[in-house]
């Protein structure tokens, strides 16, 4: 099946597995977090998955590799002998000195030129686990991206933490949709929900999240900034994300051995990994 049809954009999707995961421990293994094993299988496993039952085999798929960038180079490669889904893989040689933002960055240039410009580009963080119909549902509305920047997934029914990436809404559209007016961990008032790591940008949204993460390579403060902070400042000005509501609260960020355990419940039995709001 083609990403492409008559009801469907073009999609692409650019996964963030530079990063370590130094807080797992021992658990992580070698590295990256992306490989980090939940019942049996990579994260990784999980997310090709999705990609290929959601949109199809022949979706470009771009993975930016940092840490342990070989490991992931013979996991796609072992991957291949039994899946058509061919990832790229693209560097990002200052994984140690910048955050993740600057791994967004490398993977939209990476994308520029040709057909490319024309994609929607689904983001998705190496951290978030759920089963792969969890992450083909978000897929499939990313696909349907019609009219609008872009959109953000977030669950608006778990309880929100200090350490939730944090969002506002404002009130509905004529269309029924609320809009991102702010992201982040902190300064963010009356929270309507949390970002679970996946967000869809159409070639609108594409652009001014790619202005926003250059102009961080010349502010030295921005060195370890998320890249959710582009999308903050972008949307101060003016709203340009979506919100696009999870499917259920099934789903972890793994951050930590908590997560970790949570994960693996998630995976072995089906019991939801926190409660949610009532």
């Amino acid at each position: 099946m083609s990403a492409t049809t008559p009801e469907r954009r073009d999609v692409a999707v650019v996964v963030l597995a530079a990063g370590h995961g130094r807080r797992l421990g021992r658990a992580a293994g070698p590295g990256p977090k992306w490989l980090t094993e939940v019942g049996g299988a990579p994260i990784a496993e999980r997310h090709l998955t999705a990609i290929e039952q959601a949109l199809g085999a022949d979706t470009q798929v771009l993975v930016v590799v940092g840490h342990a960038a070989e490991r992931v180079e013979r996991y796609c490669q072992a991957r291949a002998a039994r899946s058509p889904l061919r990832p790229l893989l693209v560097g990002n040689d200052l994984y140690n000195e910048r955050n993740n933002w600057y791994s967004l960055l490398v993977g939209l240039d990476a994308l520029r030129g040709g057909r490319s410009d024309d994609q929607i580009v689904v983001v998705l963080n190496s951290d978030l686990f759920a089963r792969p119909s969890w992450i083909g549902a978000l897929l499939h509305a990313a696909a349907g991206l019609d009219g609008v920047p872009g959109c953000l997934a977030v669950d608006a029914a778990r309880p929100i933490t200090d350490e939730a990436m944090k969002v506002a809404a404002g009130p509905r559209d004529a269309a029924g949709r609320r809009w991102c007016t702010a992201i982040g961990k902190v300064g963010v008032s009356e929270p309507f929900g949390e970002y679970v790591g996946m967000s869809a940008l159409a070639p609108p949204g594409r652009a001014l999240v790619h202005d926003a993460l250059r102009s961080f390579i010349t502010q030295d403060a921005r060195a370890d900034a998320w890249y959710e902070a582009a999308f903050q400042e972008i949307s101060a000005v003016s709203p340009f994300l979506a919100l696009s509501p999870t499917p259920s609260s099934d789903w972890v960020e793994i951050d930590n051995l908590e997560d970790l355990g949570l994960a693996e419940r998630l995976a072995g039995s089906g019991v939801k990994p926190r409660p949610t709001r009532t």
